[in-house]
């Protein structure tokens, strides 16, 4: 009879236990889920629709926050600076891994202070132009920029953001120089292509895609690997004669670096829980955006790989950390 009782006293004391180490897996807070741009683009959508949805299955409320500037360093800080419980979240995409070759002496570490979770989803980047300029390929826009060496130019928003990181990079493969003209934000680099003010732009396709299907602009190639559904008519970058040409804007979700391995885990499930609900899947392709759902192992080997790569393009386009 006391054997039994020992027993049953042990069992008990080993489902609280298990019910203790489960509990700690989850912040056991108010989430913050910081955005690095201003309410209505897409990353801020995306926030707001995972969010909403993740909130029951890890029972706790999460509040969405806003900090633009510094090119998305100011959301990165709050991030990596804040308790490492798993109670801090950021979404962002290449500013994570081309930090390290734009900024000198940031307060912290974006590729240590930072744990991956998660990849939300991907977009690819369409090269564009006029429709009255005199590329009609991507072959005219190179042998237009070969020969005359600086007399091109393309629109950016500025050094190390995805737009600028396209440009470079068809410089590099195509070895061609081209004037970068910096713009203050998507919208106004967009509209410097369509009036000519400039030549070309790379740009994410969920933004470009209204004015290149109203005639407001010309896409001369996409860079995923295989055609996009949205214009079938438009050629590859790989089928324009660059095979090496295949690159996405990408959101992933970060916490607070240290934060326990269980705790992450948690987090990443039932992130992903979320990113496969069909109608969270139907929501987000309808953005322009694809689902990838990948998850933090996978978007840690993705951010070592990139951070090297864009290294190399920075160096190339003679960007210096400031």
């Amino acid at each position: 009879m006391q054997a039994t009782r020992l027993l049953h006293n042990i069992c008990c004391a080993l489902l609280l236990v298990v019910a203790g180490n489960v509990w700690a897996q989850a912040p056991s807070k108010t989430i913050r889920w910081i955005v690095p741009f201003p309410p209505g683009g897409i990353t801020d959508v995306l926030a707001r629709l995972i969010s909403v949805r993740l909130q029951p299955l890890l029972g706790q409320t999460i509040v969405v926050e806003n900090r633009a500037g510094a090119g998305g360093m100011i959301a990165a800080g709050v991030v990596a600076k804040g308790p490492a419980d798993g109670s801090m979240l950021l979404i962002a995409g290449q500013i994570i891994p081309t930090a390290p070759s734009l900024y000198r002496n940031l307060p912290f570490d974006p590729l240590r202070d930072l744990a991956p979770v998660a990849q939300v989803g991907a977009a690819a980047q369409v090269l564009v132009v006029a429709p009255n300029h005199a590329a009609k390929s991507v072959k005219d826009l190179v042998q237009m920029a070969r020969r005359s060496p600086g007399k091109l130019n393309y629109a950016s928003t500025g050094n190390g953001s995805v737009l600028q990181l396209s440009a470079e990079m068809f410089k590099i493969e195509t070895k061609t120089f081209i004037l970068q003209i910096p713009y203050r934000g998507s919208p106004e680099a967009v509209t410097a292509v369509m009036t000519g003010e400039v030549d070309f732009l790379f740009d994410n396709m969920v933004a470009s895609l209204p004015q290149i299907k109203g005639g407001k602009l010309r896409a001369l190639a996409v860079t995923s690997r295989q055609r996009d559904p949205a214009i079938p008519n438009v050629p590859t970058m790989v089928e324009s004669g660059f095979p090496e040409f295949v690159l996405a804007t990408w959101n992933g979700v970060w916490t607070t670096g240290g934060t326990p391995s269980p705790v992450v885990a948690r987090l990443e499930t039932e992130l992903r829980k979320v990113i496969a609900m069909p109608e969270v899947v139907a929501s987000i392709n309808k953005t322009g955006v694809k689902v990838t759902n990948l998850g933090s192992r996978e978007l840690a080997k993705i951010i070592q790989d990139e951070a090297a790569h864009w290294a190399g393009v920075l160096k190339y386009a003679g960007v210096k950390p400031q």
